[in-house]
């Protein structure tokens, strides 16, 4: 049988709502205008509010957006696809996987076996037990955050020995808009609707990251940017659980 055509999808983008430097309007418009990309994913830290302003921005334009968003779970960072709602952050794995599915959402592994100097939160340690028994639908595979080249080669071998119960993702990773769509994800058909049955049936396929001094460079300049950012995200969250 002839295959289907292959869409591509960046399922891991973050926006101002959380420590990225670009709006929503400026991610969506920037997926149109400078890439081919069928669908992407807003993923803000503990916030849905970016992917929800960046629905209704796409509403008219050539490419659909998930609502997503990348929770700060106890066991490292999950990212809840098609999840309306924001969801606590510092619980359990299980205890956020759960939530996540309530929603009818799915739950991916972020960026695993990141190097635990990487991040204060530990981001996903590599920790296989909690890969191994939490109810996750995926793992990302390709992240394109410089200095995950490694973590990458561990997170395709462990999804290869687990391919039958997990999806393969790639999604950027993006904090800026040059970054969007240098790691994908291969699916058949063109909707978010044909994605997400790519996704349930592990029929999903992988594309990058490229290694690129420009885009390490690229980071490198917006790093003070994104840190204040991600400060402020963090003062908000310690708000939130006061209110």
């Amino acid at each position: 049988m002839r295959r289907r055509h292959l869409s591509t999808a960046d399922l891991h983008i973050h926006t101002t709502a959380s420590d990225g430097t670009a709006t929503p309007r400026e991610v969506v418009e920037w997926a149109v205008s400078h890439t081919d990309l069928k669908v992407i994913a807003i993923c803000d830290h503990n916030s849905v509010t970016g992917a929800h302003e960046a629905v209704e921005i796409a509403r008219d334009l050539p490419i659909e957006v998930v609502i997503g968003q990348e929770v700060e779970s106890s066991d490292g960072h999950i990212l809840g696809l098609w999840t309306r709602d924001a969801i606590a952050p510092d619980r359990s794995a299980a205890e956020t996987i759960a939530d996540i599915h309530r929603q009818g959402g799915l739950a991916v592994i972020a960026h695993p076996f990141a190097p635990r100097w990487w991040h204060k939160h530990g981001l996903c340690r590599g920790e296989r037990d909690v890969y191994d028994t939490c109810d996750y639908d995926g793992v990302e595979c390709a992240n394109s955050t410089p200095l995950l080249f490694l973590a990458n080669f561990y997170a395709r071998g462990y999804w290869r020995a687990n391919r039958t119960r997990l999806a393969a993702t790639g999604g950027s990773d993006a904090h800026m808009l040059e970054v969007i769509g240098t790691s994908r994800t291969l699916f058949e058909g063109e909707t978010a609707q044909d994605l997400r049955r790519a996704l349930e049936t592990r029929a999903t396929r992988i594309w990058g990251p490229v290694w690129s001094p420009l885009r390490t460079w690229r980071y490198s300049r917006k790093i003070p940017e994104i840190q204040e950012r991600s400060a402020a995200m963090a003062q908000r969250d310690v708000k939130h659980k006061h209110d």
